[in-house]
């Protein structure tokens, strides 16, 4: 099974929050918001959903003003080929709007193993629960020795460190190995 390379952007950062991986052209959405959750750092705490062409795929809950189709029924491969200018959108958070842009870089790419995996990317991860973007930016401020009451309150969350810089590799690769472990190469994969 062709393997498909997407560059996930946590859009408003700056410097941008990205990540490349590649990807089982068969995997299902639902399957991509976890490898979403390892590659960005975040802990599937809250509820997400992606946007593909005007169409939503997540969890459907009592609160959504739109329908919202289940993302384990949608495989990537075939909203893939779907898709205008190879682009599509994924939400997390919905009390911090945490808004990716991913943009579908190649398909059809030779198997790869481990998949999915990190290729590259660049800059930390903002923390779950800090308030969306003016927290992550408050955040920046105070572990630089600059900022805020507010800013200093949730570097404290973080017990006083945090390095807007640092992409953990090895933490990201850690939290794909389960991840990798349900997509059996060779005939057995399951998305």
């Amino acid at each position: 099974m062709p393997d498909i390379r997407l560059r996930i952007e946590l859009l408003d950062t700056d410097p941008l929050v990205w990540r490349r991986v590649l990807v089982p052209e068969q995997i299902n959405l639902h399957r991509l918001h976890e490898v979403i959750q390892a590659a960005m750092g975040w802990e599937n705490c809250h509820l997400f959903e992606f946007e593909c062409n005007g169409r939503y795929y997540g969890e459907p809950d009592d609160w959504s003003d739109r329908p919202i189709a289940l993302a384990r029924n949608a495989k990537l491969k075939t909203i893939a080929v779907r898709l205008k200018d190879n682009i599509f959108h994924y939400l997390y958070d919905f009390g911090d709007d945490w808004i990716h842009r991913i943009v579908v870089e190649a398909t059809d790419l030779a198997e790869t193993n481990p998949c999915p995996r990190l290729i590259d990317g660049a800059m930390a991860c903002p923390p779950e629960d800090i308030g969306g973007i003016a927290g992550f930016e408050a955040l920046k401020e105070a572990a630089a020795g600059r900022g805020d009451e507010h800013g200093k309150m949730l570097l404290d969350a973080e017990d006083g460190h945090f390095d807007p810089e640092t992409l953990d590799e090895a933490e990201i690769n850690f939290m794909l190995a389960p991840i990798q472990a349900g997509f059996r190469r060779g005939g057995r994969c399951h998305g």
